[in-house]
């Protein structure tokens, strides 16, 4: 915990990652550094007797302190970081030639000074700054070389010196020990958030590219829907067409008439269900769909619900049964699960021969109210269980050619699932298939 405020208070005081550029935060670091290597250096000087040095080091923090504002806060780190260098290369001039010269640490410290301008300066100032480095430095040694007596020895022993130096190279070393420190820390960091963007980036693109194969085979079953759909439109209207001229040409005798009556019957009746399933899949993907959950009566909805159902069971000599488990309230949205039970129904319907059996029933399961479709019907190919609840683009025929186009169990599954529960199927070949809806109880 202690080390998490520290971290906290070190990062308000540098500037936080998200606000600063880590130029802005290592100028900030040097300051602070800097600031409180005059701050150490000062006493020292005091001790040695150079009272101006000790005067430019309180100068020094002033203007340090001054330039922390100018940056953390006011947020103007380029001028400020070219103030840093102006008055670096000035104090270095006035400290060498004040203290001893050549015969002083005076090099070093530039050295150091100079280490700091350049890890914060952009890296296309540095073929002006490292040029007047450099020519300063050369400066102050022909003019002290010339007229040594502008840089007088004040040491009063070689004791004073040796201190004087060591404590130049401590000042240094822990100054760049600290700074290299926390630039590598940033750098890591830095470095961190890279590879962190880039797999993250990486990541995007390999779902980018995933959504996209998956639209493009979307708008290519799409495509497909849609011609089929044409067709088949278009081949029931001329079906249509053809036996109501048929009947309206021709005198036929009234078995004749019944007969092509019942097929008028389902013709219609088939391509008015594969139309509602197109019309519902292409609301829900324009639109979707708005989802209004409450309790309902199961039992009392399948009941009207198996209306229409039950005709088409006796016209085609299929035992149409219901069984259920007394009262049963689940929370369901009306609409949504009245066409989920009608395209299932219909499926068993159309898919169990002359003679069959279709079974609705419901019960409870823990938490949850099953409704279950079973048939002894001619079950579902291995091949077509795979995409049985996926947009399958293709027309299927029941047991007497009744035409289907694959989306009324893709409608099932999506509609279950924003009802908020389940659908799955157990299936046998020649033995018929079961389909299972899974749906919460009302809350008690």
């Amino acid at each position: 915990m202690q080390s998490n405020h520290k971290n906290y208070f070190w990062q308000n005081s540098i500037g936080k990652i998200a606000e600063f550029s880590l130029e802005e935060r290592i100028f900030n670091t040097m300051c602070i550094f800097a600031f409180f290597a005059m701050f150490i250096v000062s006493p020292y000087n005091y001790l040695m007797n150079l009272k101006v040095l000790v005067w430019v080091g309180c100068v020094c923090m002033v203007l340090i302190s001054g330039l922390y504002y100018l940056s953390k806060v006011k947020r103007k780190s380029s001028l400020a970081i070219t103030l840093f260098c102006i008055m670096s290369n000035l104090t270095f001039v006035y400290c060498y030639f004040y203290n001893s010269g050549i015969l002083g640490p005076n090099v070093l410290l530039f050295a150091l000074s100079f280490f700091f301008i350049i890890a914060i300066i952009p890296k296309a100032q540095y073929k002006f700054w490292v040029p007047v480095n450099i020519l300063l430095v050369l400066a102050v040694l022909v003019i002290e070389f010339c007229r040594p007596q502008l840089a007088p020895d004040l040491y009063p022993g070689p004791l004073a010196k040796t201190i004087d130096f060591a404590v130049a190279y401590l000042v240094s070393v822990i100054l760049i020990f600290l700074s290299i420190r926390y630039i590598r820390i940033n750098y890591e960091h830095e470095r961190l958030s890279v590879e962190q963007r880039n797999q993250e980036i990486e990541a995007q693109k390999e779902e980018i590219l995933l959504q996209k194969a998956e639209l493009e085979y979307l708008n290519r079953e799409k495509d497909r829907l849609l011609s089929i759909v044409a067709h088949d439109v278009r081949m029931p209207l001329n079906s249509i067409q053809g036996y109501l001229e048929i009947l309206n040409a021709i005198d036929l005798e009234e078995k004749e008439k019944q007969l092509i009556k019942g097929q008028l019957l389902q013709v219609t009746r088939d391509t008015s269900e594969m139309l509602l399933n197109l019309l519902s899949w292409s609301k829900m993907q324009v639109k979707g769909d708005n989802v209004t959950l409450e309790a309902l009566d199961i039992n009392e909805a399948l009941r009207d619900w198996l209306k229409v159902e039950h005709a088409i069971a006796v016209k085609k000599g299929i035992r149409l049964e219901m069984l259920t488990a007394g009262r049963l309230h689940v929370m369901a949205d009306h609409d949504m699960l009245h066409l989920v039970i009608r395209n299932l129904v219909s499926n068993a319907l159309k898919f169990t021969p002359e003679g069959g059996e279709v079974v609705i029933s419901t019960r409870y399961r823990g938490a949850s109210g099953l409704i279950i479709i079973s048939d002894n019907g001619i079950g579902i190919t291995p091949e077509k269980q795979e995409r049985l609840f996926q947009l399958n683009a293709s027309a299927t025929y029941g047991t007497n050619n009744e035409k289907g186009i694959g989306l009324g169990l893709l409608l099932c599954k999506e509609y279950t699932e924003k009802q908020q529960g389940n659908i799955w199927f157990e299936t046998e070949i020649g033995k018929g298939s079961v389909f299972y809806i899974s749906l919460k109880l009302q809350a008690v």
